[in-house]
């Protein structure tokens, strides 16, 4: 089936997309075919069914990501026992796809990539900010003589290595999550230009029981409300940067607690306790 599209492929509106798989030893073969939505970031997403064998944390691996990433993506996924054919969604940067066949390219190396289009969406999206390629390459390639597109449309954008994505073809770490962690970052450095840095240190407190993450949020004694504070782990120096929500419940809490941090952060700052040693800096 998937070799019958060929370039007729945009002249169809698309259905149910058939899932890579790979088998029992890989993650994907060359009887896959890679079919991408985008996400409420513009992320590039598409839909791996589990094979006998598969784990998250080796599907992971394989395309690049850590296992917190994937529960990122996939809500309750964490709650889940897997099971054979589930679909898991996983993001695809745009290092990971190769718009062009150079001189290397192997054939018995790569697998084809489509994009679904969504409603609303047009050429110059797509091409330009989804993909970055120029809009008359786009067209060339699905042998389109105009840029209307209907929602459900697929297009060919180009092809990705079977072997699996690595690490370091992901800007950040994280997602859409990294991104917004940088985005705080930037603010608390703005702020720290006008405010006093004050720094101390003690035990970080996060429900690790919870079962529903949110956002990165913390709990501090003396930071103003809304602000930023950056919370850093010096066991592994990953450090986040949390909106404080409110105070820390003298009555609940001993002096030593410096900081209570939403389940979220607390993974972002690779914690495995319930209650872990950090630093804190925040503006007064």
């Amino acid at each position: 089936m998937l070799r019958t599209l060929g370039l007729l492929v945009v002249c169809i509106v698309f259905a149910t997309p058939m899932l890579a798989t790979g088998d029992s030893l890989n993650y994907l073969s060359l009887k896959d075919t890679i079919f991408l939505t985008s996400g409420n970031y513009n992320e590039k997403l598409f839909e791996h069914s589990i094979e006998r064998k598969q784990t998250l944390y080796s599907l992971s691996k394989f395309y690049g990501l850590s296992v917190e990433e994937l529960y990122y993506y996939n809500p309750g996924l964490k709650e889940q026992r897997i099971k054979l054919g589930q679909a898991i969604r996983v993001p695809i940067p745009n290092r990971a796809i190769i718009r062009y066949k150079d001189q290397g390219f192997e054939p018995s190396e790569h697998i084809p990539v489509y994009y679904i289009v969504r409603r609303g969406e047009t050429m110059y999206r797509i091409a330009k900010v989804y993909f970055r390629m120029p809009i008359k390459d786009m067209m060339a390639r699905n042998d389109l003589t105009d840029t209307a597109l209907k929602a459900g449309q697929v297009l060919k954008v180009g092809w990705m290595k079977i072997s699996g994505i690595p690490e370091e073809y992901r800007q950040s770490a994280g997602g859409p999550l990294a991104r917004r962690n940088n985005a705080m970052k930037k603010i608390f450095r703005v702020e720290a230009a006008k405010l006093r840095q004050r720094e101390h240190q003690g035990v970080a407190v996060w429900k690790k029981e919870a079962k529903e993450d949110s956002d990165l949020y913390a709990l501090h004694r003396y930071a103003k409300l809304n602000s930023i504070v950056a919370v850093k782990n010096p066991m592994n120096n990953r450090t986040v940067y949390a909106k404080v929500m409110g105070r820390i419940p003298d009555t609940a809490y001993d002096n030593n607690v410096a900081v209570i941090v939403s389940p979220l952060a607390a993974k972002l700052l690779g914690a495995k306790d319930p209650r872990f040693f950090v630093r804190v800096n925040y503006l007064k």
